[in-house]
């Protein structure tokens, strides 16, 4: 009888670290993009950047209200939120149109209001985010060349 439940127990402790190494899903933290009402063009999120305020969580999801001119500079690092330092996990981003008080008025669709996004890296930069907000024939600028001095 001993032998059995042994057996049960490993079996057990088994297909839970199966689940656990290959069915466990990692979650980072759901994201959120506050963009001024119609802006359209380039939208920059930049990473630790010296003085800048850290992102904020707000509602169990990182807030990130962009400036008028497409941009968002935060001290926090490009990993800020993620499941770990090397891996962002699963995670929802959601994108809105904001008016002047920081009130939503439109939720932007993914697939017809944001057109490519990316991450990216250079010298003078360090790293950063971007995506494009508006329709693809509006998406003239080349990606990488966004935000670069």
């Amino acid at each position: 009888m001993k032998k059995i439940g042994y057996i049960f127990v490993g079996l057990l402790l088994l297909v839970g670290t199966i689940y656990f190494l290959f069915f466990h899903e990692r979650r980072g933290t759901d994201t959120v993009y506050l963009i001024p009402n119609g802006y359209t063009g380039c939208v920059g999120i930049f990473y630790d950047v010296k003085g800048k305020a850290p992102l904020k969580v707000q509602n169990e999801k990182i807030i990130h209200k962009i400036s008028k001119d497409g941009r968002l500079e935060t001290s926090s690092p490009e990993s800020f939120g993620w499941y770990s330092r090397v891996d962002s996990g699963w995670y929802n981003s959601e994108y809105y149109y904001v008016n002047d008080q920081g009130r939503k008025v439109k939720k932007l669709n993914w697939e017809k209001d944001i057109n490519w996004e990316m991450t990216a890296e250079d010298d003078y930069n360090g790293n950063y985010f971007t995506f494009f907000v508006g329709e693809k024939a509006d998406a003239s600028t080349p990606q990488p060349e966004c935000f670069s001095q």
